[in-house]
């Protein structure tokens, strides 16, 4: 029974810092500066790389809840920055592959405006389908895209609910 009342008292935990994220961001125009929130604030079990895929996927399975009450127009992804050898992309096709190709920043909870999601300006972000990784989520997809500062290739994994 402790065990049970422990692992409500941490999701009731980490519950409450995105929920205060979420209202943050909608109160203070977080949305336009893509304010995120990296899970390894929400839970500092999730520092290490180790715990990053599964984090993701409780992270964004505990949003999704929330936003449906708190923001329920908006986009929620969790995203998260990928390593790039300038190799041809590979999307990773399980939570394994994903573990392997994420870089060294944790991943983030974003929430958008719909039709200002980063990945719908296909002019400059190319977008490849891959399978879903999360159960809190409805389609997962690997962008790439360059930024003007720097012309390298960047690739970011991005978990839609």
């Amino acid at each position: 029974m402790d065990e049970k009342h422990s692992d409500v008292e941490l999701e009731n935990a980490r519950s409450t810092i995105i929920e205060g994220w979420m209202r943050m961001v909608l109160a203070t125009g977080g949305i336009e500066r893509f304010d995120d929130l990296h899970i390894d604030k929400i839970d500092p079990a999730w520092r290490g790389r180790e715990s990053w895929v599964d984090g993701s996927s409780e992270a964004i399975d505990l949003a999704k809840g929330l936003k449906t009450s708190i923001a329920p127009e908006k986009i929620l992804a969790i995203m998260c920055a990928l390593t790039n050898d300038d190799s041809e992309l590979v999307a990773p096709r399980s939570p394994n592959e994903l573990s392997e190709q994420i870089d060294w920043t944790p991943p983030s909870l974003y929430l958008f405006d719909p039709g200002s999601e980063p990945w719908g300006d296909l002019g400059t972000v190319t977008v490849t389908p891959t399978v879903r990784m999360f159960t809190g989520c409805s389609e997962c997809f690997v962008m790439e895209f360059s930024t003007k500062k720097e012309k390298e290739l960047r690739r970011t994994f991005v978990a839609v609910s």
